[in-house]
């Protein structure tokens, strides 16, 4: 059954991928006049359906259980593997389309109506299967059982029926006296065999120790050989569910509670791809004429350098030199003091660039060679990472990852001087939330908001 849930998704997106080719071969005419050949459409068909299958391996659980996703997960899957495939074909588009040497450089309609369709197919697919799948007659009823009782079975429960891919019925608990309604006791722990034997039981929720070890592992085994999934929530589920990560070595499982999406080796090398290509997209296109304009402006304001060049607290508190187009006369107090608002020692030209964030362009290049990301929390001077590292519990948790250029913090408004305390907090709290729920889609979130976005411009001078 698992196997078959699995194709049926695979089956929904390749009809839903190749009807959006489809849609794009027949209206793409109306627009480019049939320009492309019937060659070039088979090169864009075999294109599409490749690359969806070959960015399937960096999407996070895209064809995983269905029985306990609910329907944003499934949505935020596909999307996510959505931006991966635009992402993919724009890269190879830029790297080959000028030479026309596979993707046709004619094809921009084609490809505009293609992911446009898609965009509203592949979400519509998984909706009708997760509506329409369920109420299919012959489908499985998902019927569990819950051994023990403990705070948090309620939203368990609910992340069972918000699913939605089978018809789910709750039968009753065992062996536990402390079961509060709507849960019900059927029985005790001797019961529980006798009980499946005479119900069709698909799932066991083991919820607390009611049972002892040899117990626990008969039941487990009785499962496993009868084809019944087998959860236990953890005693400590309140404490580790920031998310974990299990392990085994030498046969012993072991919870890691520090394993941050972000921090899994092939999120890093998407993150680390993204960068490299945006940022050198950045230095070629904008930097190349960006940095004489400014330059000029900058020393004909204030004599001195163009840049200005401090010692920051990086990935895994390394200190690296983060550049910035210099916005304030030479001052002494450069690395110890933050500007504020009114600072005397912003030049004119200074304020602007503050405005607008063109200061911190150069930070570009420190992304180029590794020193930051595109998008993660902003790095500070060495004496203040200190002071906020001594203050907040939290705060060592920012360097878990490379700083940002622009971050969650800066688009929600908590930019500029940390003088408060709540400034201090809210930062940090932005910046933790951003490490725990990171996806390839935040990330451009960010940057949209960080170009469009009302809040970034909040306390910026």
């Amino acid at each position: 059954m698992l196997h078959s849930k699995k194709l049926i998704r695979i089956l929904i997106d390749l009809v839903g991928l190749n009807l959006a080719v489809f849609i794009a071969y027949f209206v793409g005419k109306d627009f480019d006049g049939n320009l492309l050949s019937t060659q070039d459409y088979l090169t864009l068909w075999v294109i599409v359906n490749l690359l969806w299958f070959s960015t399937l391996s960096v999407a996070n659980k895209l064809y995983g259980r269905f029985e306990y996703t609910t329907f944003s997960m499934e949505i935020r899957s596909v999307m996510q593997n959505y931006l991966l495939h635009l992402f993919g074909f724009s890269v190879i588009s830029l790297l080959i389309m000028r030479e026309n040497l596979i993707i046709p450089s004619n094809s921009g309609w084609f490809i505009i109506i293609f992911y446009g369709s898609i965009l509203l197919l592949l979400p519509l697919g998984r909706f009708l299967l997760k509506r329409i799948l369920p109420s299919i007659r012959g489908v499985e009823t998902l019927n569990y059982i819950v051994v023990g009782y403990c705070d948090v079975l309620p939203k368990v429960e609910r992340t069972i029926s918000d699913a939605h891919l089978n018809k789910v019925k709750y039968l009753g608990s065992f062996g536990n006296d402390n079961i509060i309604a709507p849960y019900k006791k059927i029985g005790g722990a001797d019961d529980i065999y006798e009980y499946i034997k005479s119900n069709n039981v698909n799932l066991i929720l083991y919820a607390s120790n009611v049972l002892p070890g040899k117990d626990v592992r008969k039941l487990m085994n009785y499962s496993l050989l009868n084809f019944i999934d087998f959860k236990i929530i953890p005693l400590e589920v309140e404490l580790i569910s920031r998310g974990v990560k299990m392990e085994v070595h030498n046969g012993f499982p072991i919870i890691s509670v520090k394993d941050e999406n972000i921090a899994r080796l092939r999120n890093r090398l998407l993150k680390r791809m993204f960068d490299l290509v945006f940022s050198s997209l950045v230095i070629i296109f904008i930097m190349s004429w960006l940095y004489p304009l400014l330059s000029f402006l900058i020393k004909r304001q204030s004599p001195g350098p163009a840049f200005f060049n401090q010692e920051r607290v990086g990935h895994k508190n390394q200190h690296f030199i983060c550049h910035k187009f210099r916005s304030m006369v030479i001052n002494d107090e450069a690395d110890t003091k933050q500007a504020t608002k009114n600072d005397s020692r912003i030049t004119k030209i200074g304020a602007f660039m503050r405005k607008t964030n063109l200061d911190e362009m150069p930070q570009f290049f420190n992304v180029f060679k590794g020193d930051m990301s595109v998008v993660g929390p902003r790095p500070h001077p060495v004496y203040l990472d200190k002071e906020l590292g001594n203050e907040l519990e939290e705060y060592i948790l920012r360097h878990y990852t490379k700083p940002g250029i622009t971050g969650w913090a800066q688009v929600n408004g908590f930019r500029g001087p940390t003088e408060t305390k709540e400034a201090k907090e809210g930062r940090t709290k932005h910046d933790v939330w951003y490490l725990r729920n990171w996806s390839f889609f935040l990330d451009l979130k960010i940057v949209f908001l960080t170009v469009f976005g009302k809040k970034t411009q909040e306390n910026a001078f």
